[in-house]
Formats: C-alpha cells, sequence, structure tokens
C-alpha cells in the first residue's frame, strides 16, 4: 500500500502570450426532480450539440421516462435553443455511455440495458451491450442487444470506412463459451454492420479476467485500448494497455504494475505517443481512500516515457482531447474551495501546464464530457448540484459552451508543410516542402474516420473540402499531422 503523499509534479507553468483559459458564453440544465447522470456531449454538423447520459426522473424534461434509468438524450441547436429530447429504455435500467453522429447526420448510441420491453428488444439476459441508431430528429430507427446471460455493456462506439461500426466494452461469459465454468469478465469488440447485424465478436486477455475502460483510433488504421488486467489466480487488477490493428490482431501489450492507478481515457498525439488520464488511488489510514488525477504518457509502441499526478490531492481525470500539434486537453473535477468542481488543464505533450481553470457554482458540478468545438471552444458537459440556469433539483445534467481561450499563438516550425486559411469554409491551401513532393497524405474526421486521401503533386496545392460537413479534422502527411476546422 502507498503511503499519503502529496507530490505536486504540475509545478512548470508554460504561459504562451499570456495564454488565457476559456469562459462560459452560456449554459443550461436539464432533467427532472431526481437524478441525470451525463457521459458524452459532441458537436454536430449542423453547429450544434447533442448529449447521451441517463435519468430516474419522471418529471420536466424526462416525462417520458419507461421506468427505472432510461437513456437520456439532448440535441441542442448552436445557439442552445433545446430541439429535442429522448427517453430510450425500457421497465428496468438502461444507460448511454457514447453517442456519434453518423454519415446520414443521424446517431448512434452505445450504452446498456436490463429492459426487454419498452424501447428494448432481444435482451439475453441480466445486462446486456446495447446500441440504438437514431434519425436526426431522435427516433429510433432500429435497436439491438448484444451479449451473453450475464452483465455485458458497451462504452465506446466507433465509425468505420465499410460504413459499419466498431464497438468495445465488457462482456462476462458463462460456460458455455469457457471448459472452465467460472464467469470470466472480458475486455470485448464487436463488429457491427451499418444495420446492427454482428459481423465479428473478440475477447481479449486470454485465460485473465480483463476489463476495457477507453478506446482511442490509431493513426496506422487500428486502436489502443487502456484497462485493466487480471491474471489468474490473483486478486490484483493490474493497469494494462492493448494495441490491435485494424482486423483485430494484438500488435503488443504493455502491462502497467502501479495497481493504484486507474485510466478512464486515452488519445494518440499528432507526433505518434499517446496520452492516458485518471486517478491514482491512496490508501491512508483505513477507513480513508484519496484519489489524485493522474497523467500518463506512452511511445506509441507501447514504451514508458512519463507520469505525472494532479495539482490537488483529491482530483480524478476523466477525458482528454487533443487540441493542437503541441498540446492537449484534461477535464475532470476536483474540490475547489468546497464542493468538487469541474476542472479543464491544457498542457504541452513534455507535460506542462499551459492554464487550469475550474467550473462550479455553490454546490458540487462531477464531470462528465468535453470535446473541442468548430470555433476553437469547448462544449462542456457534467453532473450538477448547483442552481444553473433551469435547474430543476437532485441532480441535473449541465452543459456549458465556453469561448476559445485567447492569446494564444501557436507556430509549429517542425512541420514541413503549412495549411491557410485555418479554418476554412472550402478551400484549404497547402505549402508543401519539397521533400514531402509524391507522398500520400490523409484526411481523418475527429473520430478517426479515413474521409479524403491523396498524393502531393506540387509544392503549392488545394483541398476543397466543400463536401466536409462542419468540424474538426487530421490532415496527415507522412508521420506529421495538422488540425484543420471546416466552417460554414
Amino acid at each position: 500500500m502507498k503511503t499519503i503523499k502529496f507530490t505536486l509534479l504540475f509545478i512548470l507553468i508554460a504561459t504562451i502570450a499570456n495564454a488565457q483559459a476559456p469562459a462560459i458564453e452560456w449554459e443550461k440544465c436539464f432533467g427532472g426532480t431526481s437524478y441525470e447522470f451525463g457521459s458524452s456531449i459532441i458537436q454536430t454538423s449542423d453547429g450544434g450539440y447533442i448529449a447521451a447520459g441517463k435519468t430516474v426522473s419522471t418529471d420536466y424534461d424526462a416525462v417520458d421516462n419507461h421506468g427505472g434509468y432510461d437513456v437520456f438524450i439532448v440535441k441542442l441547436s448552436a445557439n442552445s435553443t433545446t430541439e429535442w429530447i429522448k427517453c430510450l429504455g425500457g421497465s428496468y435500467d438502461e444507460s448511454a455511455h457514447c453517442i456519434i453522429e453518423t454519415s446520414d447526420h443521424g446517431f448512434i448510441v452505445a450504452g446498456s440495458t436490463l429492459s426487454n420491453d419498452g424501447d428494448v428488444s432481444g435482451n439475453h439476459g441480466a445486462s446486456d451491450g446495447w446500441v440504438v441508431k437514431l434519425d436526426s430528429f431522435g427516433e429510433i430507427e432500429w435497436q439491438k442487444c448484444y451479449g451473453d446471460t450475464c452483465n455485458d455493456v458497451l462504452h465506446t462506439v466507433i465509425p468505420m470506412d465499410d460504413g459499419g461500426y466498431i464497438c468495445f466494452g465488457n462482456i462476462e461469459l458463462s460456460d458455455q463459451h469457457f471448459v472452465n465454468p467460472q464467469i470470466k469478465r472480458k475486455g470485448w469488440a464487436l463488429k457491427i454492420d451499418s444495420l446492427g447485424n454482428v459481423e465479428s465478436s473478440q475477447t481479449y486477455g486470454g485465460t485473465s479476467r480483463t476489463s476495457f475502460n477507453a478506446v482511442t483510433p490509431t493513426r496506422d488504421g487500428g486502436y489502443l485500448i487502456t484497462g485493466h488486467k487480471t491474471p489468474d489466480g490473483s486478486d490484483d487488477a493490474n493497469v494494462w494497455f492493448l494495441k490491435i490493428n485494424e482486423m483485430g490482431t494484438v500488435e503488443w501489450e504493455m502491462g502497467y504494475g502501479n495497481v493504484d492507478d486507474r485510466f478512464y481515457d486515452v488519445t494518440q498525439l499528432a507526433e505518434g505517443s499517446f496520452i492516458a488520464v485518471g486517478e491514482s488511488v491512496y490508501h491512508g489510514e483505513l477507513p480513508i481512500v484519496m484519489y489524485t488525477g493522474v497523467v500518463l504518457k506512452i511511445s506509441e509502441s507501447g514504451a514508458f516515457r512519463w507520469r505525472q499526478e494532479g495539482i490537488h490531492p483529491m482530483g480524478q481525470y476523466y477525458s482528454v482531447a487533443v487540441v493542437s500539434n503541441n498540446h492537449f486537453v484534461i477535464g475532470g473535477h476536483c474540490p475547489n474551495t468546497i464542493d468538487e468542481d469541474i476542472v479543464l488543464i491544457k498542457m504541452t505533450y513534455s507535460g506542462n501546464v499551459v492554464w487550469q481553470k475550474y467550473y462550479g457554482g455553490v454546490n458540487a458540478e462531477y464531470f462528465s464530457s468535453f470535446q473541442q468545438t468548430a470555433d476553437h471552444g469547448f462544449i462542456l458537459m457534467s453532473r450538477t448540484l448547483s442552481a444553473w440556469t433551469g435547474y430543476h433539483g437532485g441532480s441535473d445534467m449541465w452543459i456549458a459552451k465556453l469561448s476559445p481561450e485567447t492569446g494564444i499563438v501557436e507556430l509549429d516550425p517542425t512541420l514541413q508543410f503549412q495549411v491557410y486559411p485555418n479554418p476554412t469554409q472550402n478551400i484549404l491551401n497547402l505549402q508543401i516542402d519539397p521533400a514531402l513532393l509524391d507522398s500520400p497524405y490523409k484526411v481523418y474526421s475527429i473520430t478517426g474516420q479515413l474521409v479524403h486521401f491523396g498524393n502531393l503533386t506540387s509544392e503549392t496545392m488545394q483541398l476543397n473540402l466543400e463536401s466536409f460537413i462542419e468540424g474538426i479534422y487530421l490532415l496527415q502527411i507522412g508521420n506529421q499531422t495538422q488540425k484543420i476546422v471546416k466552417i460554414k
């Protein structure tokens, strides 16, 4: 066991052109008089936003609840007007863990269900992984349950180039799948087609008990997964990183020996390394257990680079997003004065803090999700106990739009190409180092989907982005990546 230590490793503060953290532009609460929990929020192609979570309320925004916890979906316009709200589920409990926009401007929700009535059919027993396809108005086009007869969940869904989806989560497999009759929890990858039909289902970890916490697409077309692995005969779940290729074949795995660390999100940086964020558990005098946020960097091949603990002894980090070729932003919560507040922290690739900002009210806020928006601001979601705009009571889903940060000038002289204007409405100009001529280029969506590719045929070129939906994209040339933003 660890002894309590308050080592503050986020000491170096990088000030870049008097950087100022984002401010709240608007904020709203959604839910009823009981409890709402958020899990995933994104900006949509129409400039608006969609948020997913769960609700146990039966009034106000959740008047259509089917019973227990329902999946709770809120669609907003760009100026924060509510377009529609949906409660999805059956008589028992449902939860949404991830929502993405589809190519037809509908949505895919991944989560779990205990029901087999209402909006849910085909449950295999206990909790199933649940995927729901919605149209642009939130109406169900199809839904499918996936899993075994025990407790299964899907927490990530990623679009594929063939129009289908790959989902990640955890499944408990019974003796019909193992000679050993012991039920084992396994990290799970599920490939489905555009209508939800299963194309492949695979578990990982051999005979060990495993679980997946977070997944990110990688620039080579594969996926990096973080979770836990518990060998047979052991009760210690070690942090586990697993790299698979686009076919699901394991390329490498890394056992990270610190049993007190837990990682809840991971992303790949422009230079190829990975950043994972989560928490580290400190055991003091029983029954005291404390947490601090933790950030881990590993190489593209899985080698340890560095680890840093947060500036507050009770913080927890849940999300990380790359915001430039040199920086990433972490989202989480930690005590600020009295109660928990949301905290966003911008850091350099080397681990120096550029800025840190708290967001909160009189009572507690608990971080759920955030994403950088097309205007270089952020959309933020949390669970709140404070009386923000439209607060209904209990704990509401709280959504806040944050402004772009100010005073930031980021130049990357190491890049062998430049792009302008960025953001752009249609035409993106490329100025290319002659050494890159005849090299291939690829453009990926923010979710890792390949949307355009070609070859560099001239030192000055133009890319026509007219057919792209509004949002953030990544232009990859060789081993260098530049973020580009398409606006209306």
